[in-house]
């Protein structure tokens, strides 16, 4: 049995507790002990459910960065990301870091696994187990130096991004300097490990670059979440449109209202959503969940799925062959709509776009078929994927490092 240490750091949501509650299952099932660092423990219960109570599992609250830098820009690359977590400050950034040793050091892994978890990352350098990452790719950045900007859809001036860099490199070493580590050339060597988990398709990996090289490889999608309500759509013979949407979107209401007016029905889950709100753009074309909806109901009878662009609903959707509408509220969703857009699987719209345009978009993407053959097309290809299980795939090959860890000690 080995002892494998998850660790979740930075960013929200389920996105990142429901992945790593995926390939805990398949670990535990294995007959491995999984100890999980999480940056928000109160969605433990939503993320692992009965899981939390099965011997073997135990939950930890990962060290975490607390003070809010104000005045910063818009990050446009990596290292301004991490401006946020707290490498502008070696001296408090090693506080975090020995707490991440301690973590180490109590509980002695053959196997560290993160998601978006770089400080973890930078206090396991030099120590004697196996590091790997896991997700979509946005937080798994290629091996270059300067890390390339995100926000391709803008001129970022390629002095920004070599300053902010050397300013994040620099921090970092000072870190590793009193740990006793050697220095770092590059800040993409902090996300260098032995296996880098994609958990997604070259053709919506968001830096272009890494998918163009047919040496990347991609594990492919983990397992659809099998929870949640049967869809019921409105009654009539117009298309129906699921939409997934969060409540503090800010143009919410206009894109329910715009899909009120649209000639379709839709049936709509948004968490959070003010009854206020709720009230104002009722309609019998218009279902409010309020519940999570099972996806596997929804594949089976949308026609089009509308979303803030989380990367798990899109793909398990495109995987069912069908067109989205994309509505991202931040730069990774942005950069990741605008890959979506280029397989000609779907459309994205700005914030700003969405409030009057949401539902002549949807009109569009379901009035013209080459949405829907794009759909199809990406359906096709990963088909064969649809019989595996990208979970217990991962588990096995952690095991395969802990096995190789434990020859090396």
């Amino acid at each position: 049995m080995s002892r494998i240490l998850m660790a979740w750091e930075l960013g929200g949501g389920l996105g990142h507790s429901v992945p790593l509650s995926q390939i805990a299952t398949a670990l535990l099932d294995g007959g491995h002990e999984v100890h999980i660092a999480l940056r928000d423990l109160s969605t433990a219960h939503g993320a692992f459910g009965t899981l939390a109570r099965r011997s073997g599992l135990h939950l930890w609250q990962a060290p975490l960065w607390l003070p809010t830098l104000r005045g910063l820009p818009e990050a446009a690359t990596y290292a301004e990301l991490l401006y946020r977590a707290g490498y502008l400050d070696p001296t408090r950034l090693l506080g975090l870091v020995r707490a991440w040793r301690s973590l180490y050091d109590t509980l002695r892994p053959d196997v560290l696994l993160v998601d978006h978890a770089p400080t973890a990352l930078l206090a396991a350098r030099g120590l004697p187990f196996a590091k790997a990452t896991m997700g979509t790719g946005f937080f798994q950045p290629p091996p270059q130096r300067p890390i390339p900007p995100f926000r391709v859809w803008e001129r970022v001036d390629p002095r920004r991004v070599e300053q902010a860099e050397d300013k994040v490199l620099a921090t970092v070493n000072t870190v590793l300097d009193s740990l006793g580590q050697g220095p770092m050339g590059a800040l993409s060597q902090l996300v260098e490990v032995d296996e880098n988990f994609l958990l997604t398709w070259r053709e919506v990996d968001h830096f272009s670059a890494r998918a163009a090289d047919p040496a990347t490889h991609y594990w492919g999608l983990l397992p659809t979440a099998s929870h949640g309500e049967a869809a019921q759509w409105p009654e009539g013979d117009t298309p129906k449109v699921f939409a997934y949407l969060k409540g503090e979107y800010g143009p919410v209401e206009g894109v329910l209202k715009g899909l009120r007016e649209a000639s379709v029905r839709t049936v709509a889950y948004v968490p959070q959503l003010p009854p206020e709100v709720a009230k104002r753009v009722a309609s019998p074309r218009l279902q409010l969940s309020p519940k999570p909806l099972d996806m596997a109901s929804v594949c089976a009878q949308a026609d089009a799925v509308v979303c803030n662009a989380g990367s798990g609903t899109v793909c398990t959707v495109l995987q069912a062959g069908i067109p989205v509408v994309l509505l991202p509220m931040h730069a990774e969703q942005l950069l990741f709509s605008i890959r979506v857009a280029e397989s000609g699987a779907g459309a994205w719209l700005t914030e700003t776009d969405a409030r009057e345009k949401t539902g002549r978009t949807l009109n569009r993407i379901l009035r013209e078929p080459g949405f829907r053959d794009a759909a199809r097309a990406l359906s096709d290809r990963y088909r064969p994927d649809r019989d595996r299980n990208v979970a217990v795939e991962v588990a096995a090959r952690i095991a395969e490092l802990a096995q190789r860890h434990a020859g090396s000690t």
